[in-house]
């Protein structure tokens, strides 16, 4: 099965168009790609995990959340991120933290 690598940005945009109310990336021992997605729903986020598998080629886990999150339901895939052009501020590994992308001239 080919697995393709999605870069957070475009997707996270795709999710949010979806209705997704919050989005992150943290890292990942497990995802391929190093990091993983989580975006946060209101409601079951069905149409979007569906579209997204059949997009990138492989299933997304779709999990409901005790109350306390930003949202009812999390959907999970691997992403990857824009090496070089990330700065992180606080934090801690399997926590959760906000990225904000700068473009290279930034730097």
């Amino acid at each position: 099965m080919f697995m393709r690598s999605v870069p957070f940005e475009f997707v996270s945009g795709l999710a949010t168009e979806f209705g997704a109310v919050e989005c992150c990336w943290r890292e990942s021992d497990r995802s391929f790609t190093g990091y993983v997605a989580e975006f946060w729903f209101g409601f079951l986020p069905t149409f979007f995990a569906q579209r997204w598998a059949a997009v990138v080629g492989y299933s997304v886990l779709v999990r409901s959340v005790p109350a306390g999150g930003p949202g009812r339901f999390m959907v999970s895939m691997p992403v990857t991120v824009p090496q070089g052009s990330i700065r992180l501020s606080g934090g801690q590994r399997g926590g959760r933290t906000r990225v904000v992308v700068h473009p290279p001239s930034a730097y």
